[in-house]
């Protein structure tokens, strides 16, 4: 049970923080046993809820299907449908690079590069399909472990123009319909057991701090200087795999 809680604590401190949970979840893992996909899966179940109660607001918008939300429903259907066509057609592969430190290296090294880009200032742009689609084939990369999911939606939204509040609750309103496709690719792998629910209890209540953390840190413009740990990362990653 210890090492599922600490690995809760590690998923709910890093899934939205642009660093990688599942890449900090393959890394932990891989040096303590072996990789539990469905544990990986579980744990973002649990972030996932965590979005839903800090987006409360933005949820119960959405579900008025006025035109301001059918707007939005709209975009979500876009940006989330590329990576849930690659995630169900390459999802063996994409589970057999949790094993790899060398392949860990290089998606954190990419995360870095792609956190130091949004730093550079853009035109202000608008949320719209062509915008949306564009943070949706992001967001295919973010389906391997060691890339970001928040660093890639929100990234790429700042390097698109969007507004920083806009881009990261767009980012994280992303995160619901990803993590439930995953879940269902999952189920086949499906158990329980006490330290799991445990698990999945202590990652909630992580997933809510770290999310209001993040916040914090994108309103204050600081987000890009993730870029310094994800290359610390990656050089971990790149010893750990010449060892």
């Amino acid at each position: 049970m210890i090492e599922e809680i600490f690995l809760a604590l590690i998923q709910g401190i890093t899934e939205f923080l642009p660093v990688s949970s599942s890449g900090h979840l393959a890394i932990v893992s891989n040096i303590l046993s072996e990789p539990d996909v469905f544990l990986f899966t579980v744990l973002h179940l649990a972030t996932l809820l965590a979005v839903v109660i800090f987006t409360r607001k933005e949820i119960f918008s959405l579900l008025k299907f006025d035109k301001q939300a059918n707007k939005l429903w709209m975009y979500l259907i876009i940006a989330t449908l590329p990576a849930a066509a690659f995630g169900y057609f390459f999802q063996s592969i994409i589970e057999r690079v949790f094993s790899s430190f060398a392949f860990l290296a290089g998606a954190f090294f990419f995360t870095g590069f792609v956190l130091l880009m949004a730093r550079i200032p853009k035109e202000f742009s608008k949320l719209d399909s062509k915008n949306a689609f564009i943070i949706g084939i992001f967001q295919i990369f973010a389906l391997f472990p060691g890339v970001s999911r928040s660093g890639m939606t929100i990234s790429s939204g700042l390097i698109l123009g969007l507004k920083r509040e806009e881009a990261a609750k767009f980012s994280f309103l992303l995160l619901i319909p990803l993590v439930i496709g995953a879940f269902i690719l999952e189920l086949g792998n499906a158990y329980f057991s006490a330290s799991l629910a445990v698990a999945f209890v202590v990652c909630v209540l992580t997933s809510l701090v770290f999310l209001n953390v993040l916040m914090m840190i994108v309103n204050k413009g600081n987000f890009w200087l993730f870029y310094i740990y994800c290359f610390g990362m990656g050089l971990l990653s790149l010893v750990l795999y010449l060892i």
